[in-house]
């Protein structure tokens, strides 16, 4: 955990972005099966990677 900080103790967006896509891909696939078909998974992550970067951009520690 260490490591997501820079020397002045800040967390690295890179480092956030990271840790967290996994999650975006994760409630994407749940997010899927509950919605229609037209909605397609690639929107999903798309939708979920932008407001990922806006709490990434956001987040100050």
């Amino acid at each position: 955990m260490n490591s997501l900080y820079t020397a002045e103790g800040v967390m690295d967006k890179h480092s956030l972005w990271q840790r967290y896509v996994p999650l975006v891909r994760h409630e994407a696939l749940r997010l899927q099966v509950r919605l229609p078909a037209s909605v397609e998974l690639d929107d999903l992550l798309q939708a979920g990677g932008i407001g990922l970067l806006n709490a990434v951009d956001r987040y100050d520690a």
